[in-house]
């Protein structure tokens, strides 16, 4: 066998592959000899069905299975050995292969490859970042001290939804058409009318009785992304990714009178005796929306950040190689016109990747087990206090280093955690410039981000 390789240009190379009989043939031998062994044929006794029989039968899709090892083994082998920079996987090039199935000899085989490109990235005083939070501001307490009346006060079911009420719901996602699709989000939630940040969605809202249903913008049934992916039933994280609608079904409604605020009020809000008047309850409010919105702040720089830093650099890519490798490697054919169409978002990302994995290597950022460890246990402890269960620390131990220990979740939380130890290097690094934003701003830009 030889393996020969020609660079095309910075992003694109060709492998070709030579292959003899003496390549494959102890191979193909050995597998036809299986085949016999197991094979069954009126007139033979098991095991007994002459060679001929098997390899008229058989040889040529054992041939191409034996071959087809052997080239991926090369291939693969090839590119570790020669620390290529493969974008994909290597495809097969049309056309180029060499060689007579019907009368085996010497076949020749070509590979086309799309390769990273090289990337130079600086990051220091020079690059300015803004840093985009939400202004905490009066009228936001004032709405969620109105919230937390509402949650204690005296409630009531009217037939017909009003502008000041609480829908019992359950959620659905749907494609396109309107259709619910099965398999996807279905979960049990309460919305409330008031929160709602789209006039269109706000109509949609008023006048409804149980039962009815309506499709709507998930994003628009409240600013609250944490209160939202609760309401959706997925992540924070995962909240951020979700696109289309929602169908909604309409289980009940709830009209509610505010509740008085008194000191039992506030000993059921927080913990007894740390608020005593509605000064220090604004104060725990404002503390608390803070460190709630401080998370989509963060989620807000990483996008930015990203894109700017993309932008600046913007590295070339093998356009075509990509565009060929992404038709053939999806599992629904997809025509070229849908290819396109996605290419632009998918490009960013891989370019954001490769300019993530270049300042990770570059300033050698690391994240260890423990941390790992430590990130899985918070979001167990998390998920569990949201329905007050005291869970130990070992158990949380356990939990964490039993879910890391699968591949692909084990995956999904250090590259979650190289993320964010990338943007604090961004941040320590470059100049930040904290911006305040209303909160309808803010959300409008979240909302509108591609």
């Amino acid at each position: 066998m030889q393996i020969s390789q020609n660079n095309i240009d910075a992003l694109n190379a060709e492998i070709k592959i030579d292959i003899t009989a003496a390549d494959y043939a102890p191979a193909v031998e050995k597998s036809l000899k299986n085949y016999r062994k197991n094979m069954q044929m009126p007139g033979f006794r098991p095991g007994h069905v002459p060679a001929s029989v098997v390899k008229q039968r058989y040889g040529k899709a054992v041939l191409a299975e034996e071959i087809n090892k052997m080239l991926q083994d090369a291939v693969y082998k090839h590119i570790s050995e020669n620390k290529l920079p493969v974008l994909g996987n290597p495809i097969p090039k049309e056309g180029d292969d060499v060689g007579d199935w019907d009368n085996p000899g010497d076949f020749s085989f070509t590979y086309e490859m799309g390769l990273a490109p090289e990337i130079e990235v600086n990051l220091d005083k020079k690059m300015k970042f803004d840093f985009q939070v939400i202004d905490v501001n009066d009228k936001l307490i004032d709405k969620q001290v109105r919230d937390y009346g509402r949650r204690f006060g005296k409630m009531s079911n009217p037939e017909k939804s009003g502008a000041e009420d609480l829908l019992d719901i359950t959620v659905k996602s749907v494609d396109a058409d309107g259709k619910v699709i099965e398999g996807g989000i279905n979960n049990n939630a309460t919305v409330t009318i008031e929160d709602v940040t789209d006039a269109k969605t706000l109509k949609q809202l008023v006048g409804l009785s149980k039962e009815d249903t309506v499709v709507v913008n998930p994003h628009h049934l409240t600013a609250d992304h944490e209160a939202l992916a609760r309401l959706l039933g997925i992540t924070h994280h995962d909240l951020h990714h979700f696109e289309g609608n929602v169908q909604l079904t309409i289980n009940n409604i709830h009209h509610v009178e505010v509740a008085e605020f008194n000191q039992e009020l506030y000993d059921k809000l927080f913990p007894a005796g740390t608020v005593t008047n509605t000064e220090e309850m604004r104060a725990k409010v404002r503390e608390n929306m803070t460190e709630v919105f401080a998370r989509d702040a963060n989620w807000m720089f990483k996008r930015t950040a990203a894109r700017q830093i993309s932008e600046a650099i913007n590295p070339a890519l093998p356009d075509a190689f990509m565009k060929r490798w992404i038709a053939l490697s999806n599992e629904k054919p997809l025509t070229e016109e849908q290819v396109e169409a996605e290419y632009p978002s998918y490009a960013q990302g891989l370019k954001w990747q490769l300019i993530e994995s270049k300042i990770i290597e570059k300033n050698e950022i690391k994240v260890t087990m423990e941390e790992a460890v430590d990130h899985v246990k918070k979001q167990y402890a998390e998920r569990f206090a949201q329905y007050g269960l005291p869970v130990e620390d070992d158990r949380l131990e356990t939990m964490a280093k039993e879910l890391l220990a699968k591949r692909e979740e084990a995956k999904n939380v250090y590259d979650l955690l190289f993320e964010d130890k990338v943007m604090e290097f961004i941040k320590a690094n470059c100049t930040i410039n904290e911006v305040k934003l209303p909160f309808e701003e803010f959300l409008h830009k979240a909302q509108h981000m591609n």
